[in-house]
């Protein structure tokens, strides 16, 4: 009933998505991209909308306490 995997699909790599190995390089390009796959997870994963909101208000006072600090000097 059930047959066994040939051995070219045992030998592939699992991966828990298709994006999960992307590398981001970070340019210009880079940031389209990661914004392209931030609208992406808002738009397909609706549970996902507190956390981007969460980390991008984070990511935000963060950065502007890091600014802040730097420019005192």
């Amino acid at each position: 009933m059930f047959q066994q995997p040939t051995e070219r699909y045992r030998s592939r790599p699992q991966s828990l998505s298709a994006l999960g190995n992307i590398p981001i390089p970070g340019t210009k390009a880079g940031a389209i991209v990661s914004i392209g796959l931030v609208v992406l997870a808002w738009i397909a994963i609706p549970i996902s909308r507190p956390f981007i909101l969460g980390t991008g208000g984070l990511g935000l006072i963060l950065g502007l306490l890091l600014w802040w600090k730097h420019s005192r000097d």
